[in-house]
């Protein structure tokens, strides 16, 4: 692997990377690419002459399709060298953006929030009863949950953090997007203190995973499969947004310092815990492959 420190470009003092110009221009393109996934899907609603209630949850995550568009085409005309760390690493993209580190992403993603779930479960917190394994909604599901992880991903990770990078530290790029990232969250149904840290934490280990691994996916990867895994398979609430058409469904909760049944497992302090395990991971694993790199 090589190491990003090393493949640090001079930088660049152009006027569109000074960061109230980025933040201004990502607020930007995540309010109208909202307002366009929203209407996109509108028009599709009314074509078929209205959808059940889990069909519209999926489209909620599918409606962040117009953030996903916007990000993708201003990096694609403004941003090239942002524009090619989202593409795969055989056509020059991030070097980690690969299937491997794709599936990595998803298993540790999954890994992350379960195991929040099960202690919540084990703790007594949990009650579940299962329903129907649509595999059709359930792998839809999938699909649509990228689709909004993966535009969280793109307006903070990608163009917050790679356009900021041209003029900053990268240290202040990764605070920046951070920031962004977490003030995103501050008017989610039951937000907390703990729950704000949480998304801190996650927004800094995913920012750390893209600087050391040098991978776009790997995030998206991970953002996707802890959303999926606490929504659309446990049917918890997902950033206090309660869920439809789950595998399991919840049949109770209570709070404890394992669960907040107001904003899920990501109100708790185990899932801080967890993000910091990540963040803590991949600092060592970017350390020791320097150190490797330099021996030979």
């Amino acid at each position: 692997m090589t190491d990003p420190a090393v493949m640090e470009k001079p930088v660049r003092r152009k006027i569109r990377h000074f960061f109230l110009i980025v933040l201004f221009l990502a607020l930007l393109m995540t309010l109208f690419g909202q307002i366009l996934g929203d209407v996109l899907l509108s028009v599709v609603v009314m074509a078929v002459g209205g959808v059940s209630d889990d069909i519209m949850f999926l489209f909620m995550y599918l409606s962040f399709i117009g953030i996903d568009a916007l990000v993708l085409l201003y990096c694609f005309l403004f941003e090239k060298d942002v524009f090619r760390s989202f593409l795969p690493a055989k056509a020059g993209g991030g070097r980690g953006n690969t299937g491997r580190h794709f599936a990595l992403g998803l298993l540790l993603g999954c890994a992350m929030n379960g195991l929040c779930i099960l202690l919540a479960w084990l703790h007594g917190d949990l009650s579940f009863s299962v329903g129907r394994f649509r595999v059709f909604y359930l792998a839809a599901g999938l699909l649509c949950v990228c689709v909004q992880s993966g535009a969280e991903e793109l307006v903070a990770r990608g163009y917050i953090m790679g356009a900021s990078r041209e003029r900053y530290p990268v240290w202040f790029a990764i605070l920046l997007n951070t920031l962004f990232f977490t003030a995103l969250h501050l008017g989610n149904p039951g937000i907390t203190v703990v729950a704000l840290t949480e998304i801190a934490a996650i927004g800094l280990a995913l920012s750390l995973i893209i600087y050391c691994f040098d991978s776009m996916w790997m995030a998206i990867a991970i953002h996707t499969a802890w959303n999926y895994t606490q929504s659309l398979l446990c049917g918890l609430p997902n950033s206090g947004i309660v869920s439809q058409g789950s595998f399991l469904h919840l049949e109770s909760a209570r709070t404890s310092f394992l669960y907040d049944a107001a904003f899920g497992v990501e109100g708790t302090i185990p899932s801080v815990l967890v993000s910091a395990v990540l963040i803590a991971g991949t600092v060592f694993i970017f350390r020791r492959q320097r150190v490797v790199n330099v021996e030979k």
